[in-house]
């Protein structure tokens, strides 16, 4: 329920409900009423003398006040306005007559009186710009935002700005890597089930983590923090609730093998960067979004982790964003020669509350061991990272970069010819195209 909508609901019901209580009690409807009572005994309806109920008018007139004034308001149509305060008038008309067929005259006036004036006032409230703030975020964000989410932009002293902005935002893409493999061995009408389980799944969790919903389809879920208004913190919204997403993919791969004998495989990547938002599309057919690089380089990072074997990995900027209150490891480096520019893409491990000493001293190790084999000291690069492993882990990405070093130790000279084909000059950046 919202605070906003309730209170100016009550407002307006009690001072509508003073007013026409004040005019009741002062005797402004008693003739009228005289008259109704002459009409019901003219028409047959009752052959005798009515008995008046008033201790059911006053509380009548405060109900319908404060009732027709949270009906109206409530609703985000206007058409719907119109129909509630149109329909309460009429169930109002037919009480009076219902009760006179068993002898008891009701003062419909009054009530009569309260539902109109509250009707009224309230979609006078509902042409502002916060009456119609419900209607708006309705119709622009829908379904994309949880309830939560929806309610604090309801509750907001300002109003939502969607005519455009450039914001500090934080993408968080989550993909499917083994769809093709599913469509080959499932029915169509289980891939759907299977496809429909992940976007629920994802998506319900993200939102509930304050995430936008900007796009989901059969193998892919992207939510945006950020996007919806600035906050100081995205980049940490966006990696603790990819940690917690961690085990909820885990589950649902587990729940996939259970029931259709396949697991789901996914992966996660994050970026963070400014992005143009705003409404874009034609009337009627229009959303909420974002444009910028930060998008396409998420998505980029979530099937990265398809070549390491990983699950979260996240972006420099992010990385710089989070360093402090995230633990993370580097794995490689990437050079984009559009923008001659060299970033690195690290592994998300865990918040640095949550991380054990022990955990830490295994990630320097393999800090280390990037470093070593950056340098072509292949020998040191493969003690690092064979002792930063948990005996008995299953540790991809540990053993992805093992492979790189074991194939220098082994091989020196093809693994020059190798660097030379998929590598930089640098001799330590892949290029951003492979990733």
């Amino acid at each position: 329920m919202m605070r906003r909508y309730l209170l100016t609901a009550l407002t307006i019901g009690s001072a509508v409900a003073v007013v026409v209580l004040t005019l009741y009690l002062l005797g402004a409807f008693e003739a009228m009423v005289a008259w109704l009572g002459d009409q019901y005994t003219s028409l047959g309806i009752f052959s005798g003398e009515f008995l008046r109920i008033k201790w059911l008018e006053i509380p009548l007139i405060a109900i319908v006040a404060i009732g027709m004034a949270w009906w109206v308001i409530d609703v985000s149509r206007q058409f719907q306005k119109v129909l509630i305060a149109l329909s309460g008038v009429s169930v109002l008309a037919g009480i009076s007559p219902t009760f006179a067929l068993y002898g008891f005259l009701v003062d419909p006036f009054a009530p009569l009186a309260a539902a109109m004036l509250s009707s009224v006032t309230a979609l006078a409230y509902a042409g502002t710009e916060k009456g119609l703030r419900k209607r708006v975020l309705e119709e622009v964000l829908g379904p994309r935002v949880s309830s939560l989410t929806f309610n604090e932009l309801l509750e907001a002293a300002d109003p939502p700005d969607f005519k455009g902005a450039s914001r500090d935002v934080t993408v968080l893409t989550c993909r499917i890597f083994n769809y093709e493999d599913l469509q080959n061995a499932l029915e169509p009408s289980e891939l759907l089930k299977v496809s429909n389980l992940f976007i629920r799944s994802v998506s319900t969790f993200l939102l509930s983590r304050g995430g936008y919903l900007d796009e989901s389809s059969p193998e892919l879920v992207r939510v945006s923090f950020g996007m919806l208004k600035t906050a100081d913190d995205h980049a940490s919204q966006a990696c603790r609730a990819a940690l917690e997403l961690r085990n909820r993919l885990r589950n649902l791969s587990q729940e996939c093998e259970t029931r259709w004998f396949r697991p789901l495989s996914s992966g996660v990547g994050i970026s963070s960067g400014r992005m143009t938002v705003g409404v874009y599309g034609a009337p009627g057919n229009f959303f909420y979004s974002g444009i910028g690089e930060v998008t396409d380089y998420s998505r980029r990072l979530a099937l990265a982790n398809l070549r390491y074997g990983s699950d979260l990995l996240i972006g420099p900027d992010t990385f710089r964003l989070v360093e402090g209150v995230m633990e993370v490891r580097p794995l490689e480096m990437y050079y984009d020669p559009a923008s001659n520019h060299m970033t690195e893409i690290y592994q998300l491990l865990a918040a640095t509350e949550q991380f054990t000493e022990e955990e830490r001293r295994r990630r320097d190790l393999f800090w280390k061991g990037v470093i070593h084999l950056r340098e072509k000291n292949f020998e040191a690069s493969l003690d690092c990272f064979s002792r930063s492993k948990l005996p008995g882990s299953n540790d991809a990405p540990a053993a992805y970069l093992i492979g790189l070093s074991e194939e220098g130790v082994a091989s020196p000279a093809s693994s020059s010819n190798r660097l030379v084909r998929e590598l930089t000059d640098e001799g330590h950046a892949r290029l951003v195209s492979m990733m």
